[in-house]
C-alpha cells in the first residue's frame, strides 16, 4: 500500500499496517527532503499510525525515527510518552527532546524510563542533575556508568548521600575520578562501618579487637587517599578530617611511619594555623625547641612529641622534604628506626604511642611484603 492509499482510506479497520509497512513508511519519511510534500504526507501517515493499537507497529515506528535529527517532531514526542517499549528506543537516543522534555519524562516516567534517558549518549548536565536527585536506583548506576554523561560534582556528591548504604553503587561512585576526595572519604567510611558485622570479620576478629580493628581502617583508608591525593586536594581534605574529628594522634603517626609525609605536613599546617610552605620549611631547618612548639601549638599531647621529634630526625637524615611520600622500603625503614629510639629506656618514651609503632610497623612490613610478591608476580608474566 501507498502512502496515498492510506492516507485515503475510510475504513479505520483498513488502515491498520502490518509492522514491516510502519517500519517502511517511518524510512520513506526520513528519506524524503525536510517540508516537502512528500515529506509533508509521510508525516501524516505516522501521526494517524500513532493511534495504532498494535504496539508493534508503534515500535518499529520509534526504533527507526529514534536517532534521527529529521524525524516530525510531535510523532516523536507523542512516540516519547507512550507505553514503555515504545517510548524506550526515542528517549534512548532521540536529538529531537530538548532537555526540560527529557526532565519531565523523567520526573513522571517509570524505572525503565529512566534508565533509557540515563543512558543517553552526551547527556547534559542538567538532566544529569535531575537523575541524581530524583532517579531509581537503576537509573542512577546508569548513569555513573555513562561515560558520556556530563555529571556536576554537585551530583555525584547527591547520588553518594541518597545510596550511602548501597555497597555496589558506593563502588561504582569511588571508581569514577571526579569524585571530591571528601566524597569518596565518606563513601569509604561508610563501607568501613559496615565491616563490624561481616562474617569474616565476625569470625576472624576477637570481639575485644574489633574497634581496634576497625580504627585501623579508617586509618589506612585515609592514608591510602592522601598518598592518591593532588597536591591541590591535600589542603582541604585535611580540613575535612579536622572538621569530622578525624585528625587524631593515632592517624599522625601512622600517617609518619606509612612514609606519608606530605598528609603529615598537611596536617601539622592545619592543626598549627600554619601555612603549608613555610611549615615544610620549619621542619627543615628548625631547632627541636621550635618544633616542639609547632607539635604544642598543633594541640598534639605532649606524650606523643618525642616520636614525632624523632620521626622528624630520622626524615631529616633521609634528606626529605615533607613534599612527596616515601616509598614503602624508606617508610619501613624510618619506622623501624624510629622504633629503634623508642625502644630505647634512657628517652623515657610513652609506652602506649610505642605500642603503636610496634603495630605500625608490622602493617609497613606487610605492605611491603605484598607489594614485592606483586612486583615479582609481574616480572614473572612479563618474562613468559
Amino acid at each position: 500500500m501507498t502512502v496515498h492509499d492510506f492516507l485515503h482510506q475510510t475504513d479505520n479497520q483498513a488502515r491498520a499496517l502490518d509492522i514491516q509497512a510502519a517500519q517502511e513508511f517511518a524510512e520513506s519519511c526520513l528519506a524524503a527532503d525536510p517540508g516537502t510534500q512528500e515529506w509533508k504526507s509521510m508525516a501524516a501517515a505516522l501521526t494517524i499510525l500513532l493511534d495504532d493499537p498494535s504496539r508493534g507497529v508503534r515500535k518499529a515506528i520509534s526504533k527507526v525515527l529514534a536517532s534521527s535529527a529529521h524525524a516530525p517532531g510531535h510523532v516523536v514526542r507523542c512516540l516519547a510518552g507512550d507505553v514503555d517499549e515504545v517510548a524506550i528506543p526515542i528517549l534512548e537516543a532521540s536529538p529531537i527532546l530538548s532537555e526540560a522534555e527529557l526532565v519531565d519524562f523523567l520526573a513522571t516516567g517509570s524505572d525503565a524510563v529512566q534508565s533509557a534517558i540515563a543512558g543517553r549518549a552526551d547527556l547534559p548536565a542538567s538532566v544529569s542533575a535531575a537523575i541524581c536527585e530524583v532517579g531509581c536506583e537503576a537509573a542512577c548506576r546508569k548513569l555513573i556508568q555513562n561515560t558520556g554523561a556530563q555529571v556536576l560534582q554537585s551530583s555525584l556528591l547527591r547520588i553518594a548521600q541518597r545510596f550511602e548504604n548501597h555497597p555496589d553503587i558506593c563502588d561504582q561512585l569511588l571508581r569514577t575520578r571526579d569524585l571530591p576526595l571528601s566524597t569518596r572519604y565518606h563513601l569509604l567510611m561508610r563501607l568501613a562501618e559496615n565491616l563490624d558485622d561481616h562474617p569474616i570479620v565476625l569470625e576472624r576478629v576477637p570481639e575485644h579487637q574489633r574497634q581496634t580493628f576497625l580504627s585501623d581502617a579508617e586509618d589506612k583508608v585515609v592514608l591510602r587517599l592522601a598518598l592518591e591525593a593532588g597536591s591541590e586536594e591535600l589542603p582541604d581534605f585535611v580540613e575535612h578530617l579536622r572538621e569530622s574529628g578525624k585528625l587524631t594522634t593515632r592517624l599522625l603517626l601512622r600517617a609518619v611511619c606509612c612514609g606519608r609525609l606530605r598528609f603529615f605536613a598537611a596536617a601539622l599546617a592545619n592543626l598549627g594555623r600554619v601555612p603549608l610552605p613555610r611549615l615544610c620549611k620549619l621542619l627543615l631547618t628548625v631547632r627541636r625547641s621550635a618544633l616542639q612548639a609547632i607539635l604544642r601549638k598543633a594541640g598534639l599531647p605532649l606524650r606523643s612529641h618525642q616520636a614525632f621529634l624523632l620521626a622528624i630526625d630520622i626524615a631529616r637524615q633521609a634528606e626529605a622534604d615533607f613534599t612527596y611520600d616515601l616509598g614503602l622500603d624508606e617508610a619501613r625503614m624510618l619506622t623501624e628506626a624510629l622504633l629503634e629510639e623508642m625502644q630505647d629506656g634512657a628517652l623515657g618514651a610513652d609506652e602506649d604511642v610505642t605500642a603503636f609503632l610496634r603495630r605500625f610497623a608490622i602493617d609497613v612490613a606487610r605492605l611491603e611484603a605484598r607489594l614485592l610478591v606483586k612486583n615479582s608476580r609481574i616480572a614473572i608474566t612479563s618474562a613468559a
